[in-house]
């Protein structure tokens, strides 16, 4: 009789968790099929796009969708030097940074962060290249001695030389993540995502910017407005983000122009608003952003556009993947 009872039980909790997965799917938008991107065609954009899902960077380009890497961990994939690519392999207690091909071979290794020692592993994320291509920034986690599994990462630069040692650009600020998406520029400075928690204990995010490595640096945007994720026009005049306002359902993308003498922004200007956006990046020639955000509420992630001169321009390209939202896309020519 135990026996029956306990058997019952376990089919009982089996079913239940069955239905709550398939219920949880549903309201995920998982009721609709996600497709390989080189599975689809799609509205032709001008130029060359690289974007992630699944753990493989796939290129875009004359509509269609080509694999050039495994799904074996590939993120966060960004334009290198030499007419190549640096992206971050992700493994399950450590990440390391490579350069590719634009066909997806490995040209080289750039950082080695495992270790025997599990809490001696490493994280390193976010990789970007200066303009004169000569630096590398990349937010990395240094370990604090007295808690070796928190994780708050630092902005970190290093050279492109075998024996160079990363500098840190950035001081985090304690149990918020740390400091990501950073965006060197021309000038030297460096704009990027800080996080901050404020008194009732709430994390804020804002576009922040300093002119040196070790600098306090200062806000572009207010913690109530909830900025993230900057992306630089190619003529460093305008600055896209991604704004929440304190809503968890929704994100803005906003614009505003950038004046990187006095350090301001000026005036947000949204381009779309209503969506779940993330990861804005700008065309070669500054008129158009790319940028990933869910079709309908709960949805996987596709590829849109949208001009810089308004929401009228707003494009859906995708209707049917699962792209990576944490890896902006790489837009390159056109």
């Amino acid at each position: 009789m135990r026996w029956a009872i306990a058997a019952g039980l376990v089919l009982a909790m089996l079913g239940f968790g069955i239905g709550v997965y398939h219920a949880v799917g549903y309201l995920k938008g998982d009721s609709k099929a996600v497709h390989r991107p080189n599975e689809i065609s799609a509205p032709s954009v001008p130029g060359t796009m690289y974007v992630v899902q699944a753990g493989a960077i796939y290129r875009f380009q004359h509509g269609s969708f080509t694999q050039i890497t495994s799904e074996s961990g590939w993120t966060q994939v960004s334009p290198a030097p030499n007419n190549q690519l640096v992206a971050v392999r992700r493994q399950a207690n450590f990440s390391d940074l490579y350069l590719l091909s634009t066909s997806g071979k490995t040209v080289s290794q750039l950082t080695r962060d495992s270790n025997p020692s599990v809490d001696a592993n490493h994280w390193a994320f976010y990789p970007r290249f200066s303009p004169d291509g000569r630096t590398l920034f990349y937010s990395f986690d240094p370990k604090d001695p007295y808690n070796l599994y928190r994780v708050d990462l630092a902005i970190v630069a290093s050279g492109i030389e075998a024996n160079s040692r990363p500098v840190s650009w950035t001081h985090p600020n304690e149990l918020t993540g740390g400091d990501v998406n950073p965006v060197p520029t021309r000038a030297g400075a460096l704009i990027y995502t800080k996080y901050s928690i404020d008194e009732s204990y709430q994390v804020r995010s804002q576009i922040w910017i300093q002119k040196r490595a070790g600098s306090g640096g200062q806000a572009l945007t207010t913690p109530d407005l909830g900025c993230s994720q900057p992306a630089l026009a190619p003529d460093e005049r305008l600055l896209a983000m991604v704004c929440t306002k304190g809503s968890s359902q929704s994100a803005e993308l906003d614009v505003a122009t950038l004046d990187q003498t006095t350090l301001t922004l000026g005036s947000p200007a949204s381009l779309v608003s209503g969506q779940l956006v993330a990861s804005p990046a700008f065309s070669s020639d500054g008129n158009t952003i790319t940028y990933l955000a869910p079709s309908t509420p709960g949805g996987h992630f596709q590829l849109w556009t949208v001009g810089t001169t308004g929401p009228a321009s707003v494009r859906e390209i995708t209707t049917d993947l699962g792209l990576d939202s944490q890896s902006a896309p790489v837009w390159l020519g056109g």
